[in-house]
């Protein structure tokens, strides 16, 4: 799964929640919610998390 977080820890969107073959692969966040909706600029977490156990949160920032 990959999941972006706003800087309060809520749950902006669900990017991916499949599994995929073992390998590099390519996820474009294009700045919207959940609902289709344009979020604000400022920084945002992305947490994703493998089906082996992996898991690793880094910070982003979002500019318009």
């Amino acid at each position: 799964t990959i999941e972006i977080f706003n800087i309060a820890g809520q749950r902006v969107k669900t990017l991916i929640d499949e599994e995929r073959e073992t390998g590099n692969h390519r996820v474009v966040w294009d700045g919207s919610n959940a609902r289709a909706e344009t979020v604000s600029s400022g920084v945002y977490y992305y947490h994703m998390t493998t089906a082996s156990g992996y898991s690793e949160t880094r910070r982003m920032m979002m500019l318009k």
